[in-house]
């Protein structure tokens, strides 16, 4: 795999995670912040939170929650552990790479689901559009309308969604290539 490739995935992969933050409500670079760390920690005993927080001079209640995140798409693992001085248990956690790969790939299979749904409603419709302030209407509605924009009153014009539908098969056939080659990265032995 060539170096462009490593980073277009490490892209994907934090642009990912970006994306669970905000949706779990957390801070997206906050998490990369974290998930960065745990890449880079190479003595492979992992990270506890608490030396999370020292190295990113984050909260501990933040990374945890962020952990908790990543823990759930086994992003991540951890094992248990004493404190060196207190005795007490500690968690130390580390990147789970079995895990990542698969939460891409089920990831991967869903966006090819929704692009492969976004073609066929490409296809079964005939759209038009206002050439005054670019809304996009189907048939049906543009038919409700008289073919007339609702918001200004401009005529609509039929659109030729070809190059959305070519588009689409470029995208569909690109994660179904991605895809093949994952499901042979995960057969493997």
């Amino acid at each position: 795999m060539s170096n462009a490739d490593n980073k277009r995935k490490t892209e994907a992969l934090f642009e990912f995670i970006r994306r669970l933050a905000l949706k779990n409500r957390l801070d997206p670079d906050n998490a990369v912040k974290i998930f960065t760390t745990l890449l880079q920690a190479t003595d492979g005993k992992g990270l506890s939170d608490e030396e999370l927080s020292e190295i990113t001079k984050l909260r501990q209640g933040e990374i945890r929650n962020v952990l908790r995140m990543l823990y759930s798409l086994r992003m991540v693992g951890y094992r248990r552990g004493r404190h060196p001085t207190t005795g007490a248990t500690r968690y130390y956690w580390y990147p789970d790479y079995t895990g990542i790969n698969m939460s891409l790939y089920w990831r991967k299979k869903k966006v090819l689901e929704k692009l492969r749904q976004r073609l066929e409603y490409e296809e079964s419709n005939t759209f038009f559009r206002c050439p005054t302030d670019g809304l996009r209407y189907t048939f049906e509605e543009a038919f409700e309308f008289d073919f007339t924009c609702p918001k200004c009153n401009t005529m609509l014009v039929e659109e030729d969604n070809s190059r959305v539908k070519e588009y689409l098969r470029k995208r569909i056939a690109m994660l179904e290539e991605e895809i093949r080659r994952d499901e042979e990265l995960l057969r493997a032995p």
